[in-house]
């Protein structure tokens, strides 16, 4: 939860390493689920599954990014 979270406040739903080959298969796939509606799903589902107050803020925040 953490990571997406961070992921969503960097302003772009992108993997940002210097290790990632942009031109590879697992850079592009994780970069379409990450601007792709089944992340959007898996945030959904998260909200039955999480009862950590602070990891629900996170997710909250993420909802409301990927929703604007």
């Amino acid at each position: 939860m953490e990571r997406l979270y961070e992921f969503a406040l960097g302003g772009e739903l992108e993997p940002r390493d210097a290790l990632w080959d942009e031109r590879g298969a697992a850079y592009r796939t994780f970069a379409a689920w990450l601007r792709g509606p089944e992340l959007q799903l898996a945030v959904e589902a998260a909200f039955l599954r999480i009862d950590d107050p602070a990891q629900l803020d996170q997710l909250i925040t993420v909802h409301d990014i990927l929703a604007a």
